[in-house]
């Protein structure tokens, strides 16, 4: 799970979590991300749904790019989910949208 990316890269991943539940995110450094989640320290989802995996980590280009990713990935089923875990399918397209990262508008300026 060991890919290379340069400092500042913003990272899609995803984590396997108690009871078959799947939880997808962005984030600098995804191992300190997963960290703080099995540590109680993450999202609201984690600390309900425990962690128990890294399934898999993806760079990209930018945190808007990363946003984006993830928002695609969420749409998926469970089964596309841990299809792309696997590296058995690609993130679905998503659209550009200007002003926006991360669900929050961005000032312009």
């Amino acid at each position: 799970m060991r890919e290379v990316a340069g400092e500042g890269t913003w990272w899609v991943y995803m984590i396997a979590c108690r009871g078959g539940r799947i939880y997808t995110g962005t984030a600098i450094d995804p191992e300190a991300r997963f960290r703080a989640h099995r540590d109680g320290k993450g999202a609201a989802f984690t600390r309900a749904n425990p962690p128990e995996a890294l399934l898999r980590r993806v760079p990209f280009g930018s945190r808007g790019d990363a946003c984006r990713a993830e928002a695609a990935l969420k749409k998926l089923s469970r089964e596309e989910k841990l299809s792309w875990t696997r590296g058995e399918m690609k993130i679905p397209p998503f659209p550009v949208v200007e002003g926006k990262e991360c669900g929050r508008r961005v000032k312009k300026g």
